[in-house]
């Protein structure tokens, strides 16, 4: 029947080369997958992104260890940077809200200040206490990397949507110190 020395057929081989390359292709086509996603997710950020920075002329994308974008204003012969925008997912993806990830994009300028953040996909529950409401997110503008980002404190708090609030809080205060400390000199992520 063709068993070589280690008692194995030929069949047998084939079959397990033919199981190992299909793994193979599927675990490629599903990498490709999430890149096409997340490429197609960063094109749709213009709007967010002018809003932002509305001085910036030029914005470009980094995909290394900190995925993020920059900003900049072109000005004659010289380019000056002025910040950075980020997906929370792609900086924390491990924080999680009641429902399960919440991913927001967030601006931050070379001051390490947050020049805005906005709310792109999540499954939390809608309603008069949802995240999605304007008054959530426009409380983070202007606040610095040092500020303390507590609920109930520095942050405005929706009582029936503790959890949803609090990791979407600390997304943003984890992600923006990360992108500070990774980017920006003088900054420090330990800050309370």
């Amino acid at each position: 029947m063709g068993k070589d020395d280690k008692g194995m057929t030929r069949r047998t081989k084939l079959f397990l080369r033919t199981a190992i390359m299909g793994i193979a292709m599927l675990m490629l086509t599903a990498v490709v997958q999430v890149n096409a996603d997340r490429q197609s997710a960063l094109t749709g950020l213009e709007t967010y992104l002018a809003v932002m920075f509305p001085e910036a002329t030029r914005f470009t994308e980094n995909t290394g260890s900190s995925p993020h974008i920059q900003a900049f204003q072109i000005t004659n012969d010289s380019e000056e940077l002025l910040g950075f925008a980020f997906l929370t997912l792609d900086i924390e993806p491990l924080e999680r809200g009641y429902e399960g990830p919440i991913e927001m994009l967030v601006g931050l300028d070379v001051n390490g200040k947050l020049t805005g953040v906005e709310m792109i996909k999540h499954r939390e529950p809608y309603g008069y206490f949802s995240i999605d409401l304007p008054e959530f997110t426009e409380q983070f503008l202007n606040k610095s990397i040092l500020d303390r980002f507590r609920v109930g404190e520095d942050v405005d708090g929706i009582t029936t949507a503790t959890i949803t609030v609090s990791s979407a809080t600390r997304a943003i205060r984890k992600s923006a110190r990360r992108i500070a400390s990774a980017f920006l000199a003088g900054t420090s992520s330990d800050a309370h």
